[in-house]
């Protein structure tokens, strides 16, 4: 019986009231096609030639943690002690890597059934995504996203990926609501701890970047096999939890 099997049924699942709803994109709403492992090793041998040393970023670094991690060392007169040009060490490679799996994303088959059910329910939705603006647009126009998200939040619009807040917050900023009236549906634990620094609910998608193992350590709200599922975890609010 795989992760999926195992929820398949959320006819006992947590019901959760929140007003407008943020998705993660990659693993969530396509499936996962990002090559992780290429793009880390690209990246950390660009950063060693611009003088950052392989130990500064710990025995397993993530994509998401490289980047973090750069600014903060070159913001601390690290590297080329440049945020500017370092940054743009990590971006140049990521787009690339961006634009690979652009080629390949497909979306879920219930991705825009659901979505069109929720906003059907009242909701307003936002996405926010470690993913570049370019490939991120390109591929929201050509899946026929674009007009279901009253907010896109890309890696080119914030300092730190996701698991910083920085993104949710200015997707809920965007939005004009609480992030205690926001849930988040992501697929990793990046998306967990990003809602929880943000302060924000937060529904695990079983199946896409991180598995129910590693996903252990981080427990969501609500756990969901299926997109579909996600209407029946859900009411919507008619007033802000804080006044």
């Amino acid at each position: 019986m795989g992760d999926k099997d195992l929820y398949d049924d959320v006819s006992a699942t947590r019901i959760l009231t929140v007003r407008d709803i943020i998705f993660d994109f990659e693993g969530t709403l396509v499936d996962f096609q990002w090559q992780l492992v290429p793009a880390v090793e690209e990246c950390l041998a660009a950063l060693a030639d611009a003088g950052f040393k392989r130990h500064w970023y710990g025995s397993n670094p993530t994509y998401a943690s490289i980047y973090n991690q750069t600014l903060s060392l070159s913001q601390a007169g690290k590297g080329q002690a440049d945020p500017h040009l370092d940054m743009a060490i990590i971006d140049a490679i990521y787009d690339m890597y961006d634009a690979d799996a652009l080629t390949r994303w497909h979306l879920y088959s219930d991705t825009l059934e659901t979505l069109a059910t929720l906003k059907g329910m009242g909701f307003q939705m936002g996405l926010v995504s470690n993913v570049g603006s370019k490939a991120l647009r390109s591929a929201l126009d050509r899946l026929d996203l674009a007009n279901l998200l009253s907010a896109v939040i890309s890696r080119n619009d914030v300092d730190r990926l996701k698991p910083s807040a920085d993104g949710l917050l200015l997707a809920a900023a965007k939005l004009q609501a609480d992030p205690a009236d926001i849930i988040l549906i992501g697929d990793s634990r990046d998306d967990v701890g990003a809602a929880r620094e943000a302060g924000m609910l937060v529904a695990y998608l079983v199946g896409g970047q991180d598995s129910m193992k590693d996903m252990a350590p981080f427990p969501a709200d609500v756990i969901i096999a299926r997109l579909n599922q996600l209407p029946a975890c859900l009411t919507r609010a008619t007033e802000p939890t804080k006044q």
